[in-house]
């Protein structure tokens, strides 16, 4: 075989195993009483922000660390605090994945996703009908 050959099936096999790895993560789907019994495991857990508790970010004191609250989906409310500077449009978000661990009283994320409102929703579109009725 000659040398390229068996650098592009190394290659191609490294490419496979990252894709593989990708897809088979090991965090749990979890609520945040389940994510502590699971205490220091990775969990993902899915809910929405908790606005009333402010979202606390000073970049001058520590540029790396967010905290906030957040319900998940059973209702629980928890005190969350993201290693990751305070991303944009957090109040505005829809639903938030966090993935991280609890710690003590505290969920500490280390990754979130969140879904923002869509401009192409239901009380965001004028009816074509509603805007000719002056017209006629």
């Amino acid at each position: 075989m000659k040398r390229s050959h068996i650098i592009s099936l190394l290659l191609v096999a490294a490419l496979i195993g990252s894709f593989i790895a990708t897809f088979t993560s090991t965090s749990r789907s979890v609520n945040f009483a389940e994510a502590t019994q699971f205490a220091g495991e990775e969990c993902k857990v899915s809910g929405t922000l908790n606005t009333a508790f402010p979202v606390e970010y000073n970049p001058e004191v520590d540029p790396t660390k967010t905290v906030f609250h957040m319900f998940d989906a059973t209702g629980a409310s928890k005190r969350v605090v993201l290693n990751q500077p305070k991303p944009t449009g957090l109040e505005n978000s829809e639903s938030i994945d966090l993935y991280g661990s609890v710690v003590g009283e505290e969920f500490h994320a280390t990754e979130m996703l969140m879904k923002c409102p869509s401009k192409y929703n239901e009380n965001n579109h004028v009816l074509m009908g509603e805007d000719l009725q002056t017209e006629g």
